[in-house]
């Protein structure tokens, strides 16, 4: 049999290059909108897809994120539950991005699909009634994922996606350079494995976990 040659980073470009016209917005294009510099990083491309698909797929109607940051990801997944008559709620600490946030979301035809609520995520959680969200993503301070792991399993519904960005973080560094926020996210790693959700963790981007809720 010939050799079969694969490159991850080829892959990568092609796919990167197939969907350069179909991502809209991409990251650079909000970005580029915004003209904003020193903000929080924000979900990949190919990320911002794969929840597009998931929340298409689902048909959710109710989408909590935890971590708002310039909105790139509120704006993506806004764009998918908007034409079957879907919300997002996003948790934000930062007030001083969401006039900017608010901005971009006008101008990419959203802004009235988004609620936002300013605040520490822990603590308005806390306050939201279980069961309440069809799709909860989890994308705020790393060392408050294995903390704000039981609330975000509870406020969702059951049969629900949790999609939590960034967990392959334990892979990027030896362990023993590892940071606080390295460690809570292998903490969480292993704690969302008995948390009542079958979940897959996939190399994409720096990590991204998708779980349904039994």
């Amino acid at each position: 049999m010939p050799e079969v040659y694969f490159d991850l980073g080829d892959a990568l470009s092609y796919i990167a290059e197939l969907y350069d016209t179909k991502d809209s917005p991409t990251v650079d294009e909000y970005v580029e909108f915004l003209e904003i510099a020193g903000f929080e990083p924000v979900i990949e491309d190919d990320i911002a897809r794969l929840f597009k698909f998931l929340l298409y797929l689902t048909k959710a109607k109710s989408v909590l994120e935890i971590g708002m940051s310039i909105g790139f990801s509120t704006t993506s997944m806004a764009l998918a539950v908007k034409g079957h008559g879907g919300r997002i709620t996003t948790l934000e600490m930062n007030e001083d991005i969401v006039p900017e946030a608010r901005r971009a979301f006008k101008n990419f035809n959203v802004d009235d699909v988004i609620d936002i609520r300013i605040g520490d995520a822990n603590e308005i959680i806390k306050k939201i009634e279980s069961e309440s969200f069809d799709v909860v993503f989890q994308d705020s301070s790393k060392r408050l994922y294995p903390v704000m792991l039981e609330d975000c399993v509870r406020v969702l519904k059951k049969g629900g996606l949790f999609l939590i960005d960034d967990t392959l973080f334990p892979v990027m560094k030896e362990r023993s350079d590892w940071n606080d926020s390295t460690k809570a996210i292998h903490e969480f790693n292993q704690k969302t494995l008995k948390s009542g959700v079958f979940s897959t963790l996939l190399p994409i981007g720096e990590g991204c976990t998708i779980a349904v809720k039994l």
